[in-house]
C-alpha cells in the first residue's frame, strides 16, 4: 500500500466514523484534525465520489529550457574561465560588443551554473587547474586573484618561506586508560605545510613554551631558516610563559579574531588530518600504556607526513613538505 492509498483510506474513515458516532467533534479530536478540514473532506466525497478525497499530486514544473546554443554556451564559458573575475553583466556586455551577440545576464549566469562555474572562486579554481597544467606554476596575479577573493581583503595568511609564518594551536586528544589526559600541540609552516606534533606533558603556558624553544626553533636552525612568527588562537595556553617565550627570542606572535579559526585552517587542517589519519586508526590498532609510545606513534605518522606523502595544494604542488623544508640546509 503506497502513502496515498493509506492517506485516502485515513479520510473515508474519519468520514465513517463521525457518521458512527453521530458526532463531527469527537471523531475529529480521534483523529487530530480540525472541523474545517473535516468538512472539506466530506464536501469533496458528496461532490466527486470517494475519488475526491484522494490526496492531489503536485508535480514539478518543468523548468525554463534551455535558450541557448551549444557554441554559443561554450563561447560564453570559454570568456567565464579566461576572464574569471568578471560577473554575467559584464561576460553580456563583452559578448555584444567583441560579437554581434546579444544575451541577457540571466542566460549568462543560469549558463555558468549549469557548468558548475557560477561563482568567481568556482571560475578561479579552473583557471588555477589550466595554469598548473600548462606551465607548472601559479602566476603571480592568479595567486593575488585567489588570495583577494570578492570583497577586496585578503582571506588568507600569506608566507613565501619556511619560518616566515609557523601556525600552533592544540588539540585534546582524550583521557586515556593508564595514561591520563592527553594534549596534542602543532605546529604548521604556512610557506610549506611542513608539520611537527609534540604530546603535551600539561596543557598550560609553559609547557607550550618549552614546545616552542625546544622542539620547533631548533628544527627551524637545522634546517637553515630563520623563525619570525607564529600565529596562535587565543588559548591560555599561547598567553604567560608563551608570550615570554616569544619576546625573548624576538619572534612576533599574532593571534586570530575571537570565533574566527579558519584564520589558523593551515595548522586545523593538519590536525584534522591527523585525527583521522592517525589517531583514529592507532588507537583500533593498538593498546597505548604510556606517553612515550603514544609519542613514537605520532612521531612515525609524521615523519611520512612530512617525508614520504605528496601535498597537492597550492604552496607544495605535488611535492613533499621536506623537500622545501629541508632545501635551504642542503643547497
Amino acid at each position: 500500500m503506497t502513502l496515498d492509498e493509506k492517506v485516502h483510506g485515513l479520510r473515508l474513515h474519519v468520514i465513517q466514523r463521525a457518521e458512527q458516532l453521530g458526532n463531527v467533534s469527537r471523531a475529529c479530536r480521534e483523529a487530530g484534525i480540525s472541523r474545517a478540514l473535516f468538512y472539506r473532506w466530506r464536501q469533496r466525497l458528496e461532490r466527486y465520489g470517494q475519488d475526491g478525497v484522494h490526496p492531489r499530486r503536485h508535480r514539478a514544473q518543468p523548468g525554463r529550457p534551455v535558450q541557448l546554443a551549444a557554441e554559443t554556451e561554450r563561447l560564453v564559458l570559454s570568456v567565464a574561465v579566461s576572464a574569471a573575475t568578471w560577473g554575467a553583466r559584464r561576460i553580456a556586455a563583452y559578448l555584444q560588443h567583441r560579437w554581434p551577440l546579444r544575451v541577457a545576464p540571466s542566460t549568462v549566469q543560469r549558463a555558468l551554473r549549469r557548468a558548475g562555474l557560477a561563482t568567481r572562486r568556482q571560475r578561479l579554481t579552473v583557471l588555477e587547474h589550466r595554469a598548473l597544467q600548462t606551465a607548472g606554476l601559479l602566476t603571480e596575479r592568479t595567486r593575488r586573484t585567489l588570495w583577494q577573493g570578492q570583497h577586496g581583503p585578503t582571506r588568507h595568511v600569506i608566507a613565501h618561506e619556511p619560518g616566515e609564518l609557523v601556525c600552533l594551536d592544540t588539540f585534546y586528544i582524550g583521557q586515556l586508560k593508564g595514561v591520563g589526559k592527553v594534549w596534542q600541540i602543532t605546529a604548521c609552516d604556512a610557506a610549506c605545510s611542513y608539520g611537527v606534533a609534540w604530546l603535551l606533558p600539561a596543557h598550560t603556558a609553559a609547557a607550550a613554551a618549552h614546545f616552542l624553544r625546544r622542539i620547533v626553533m631548533p628544527l627551524y636552525r637545522r634546517a637553515g631558516w630563520r623563525l619570525r612568527r607564529v600565529l596562535t588562537d587565543g588559548g591560555p595556553e599561547f598567553k604567560g610563559a608563551f608570550d615570554e617565550a616569544c619576546r625573548a627570542r624576538g619572534l612576533r606572535h599574532t593571534r586570530t579574531k575571537p570565533r574566527h579559526a579558519w584564520t589558523n585552517g593551515f595548522v586545523e587542517r593538519l590536525q584534522g588530518t591527523i585525527l583521522q589519519e592517525h589517531w583514529r586508526v592507532a588507537f583500533r590498532r593498538r593498546y597505548f600504556t604510556s606517553r612515550t609510545a603514544l609519542q613514537r606513534s605520532l612521531d612515525r605518522f609524521m615523519q611520512s607526513y612530512n617525508h614520504e606523502r605528496p601535498h597537492q595544494g597550492y604552496r607544495v604542488r605535488g611535492r613533499t613538505p621536506a623537500a622545501l623544508f629541508w632545501g635551504a640546509a642542503r643547497a
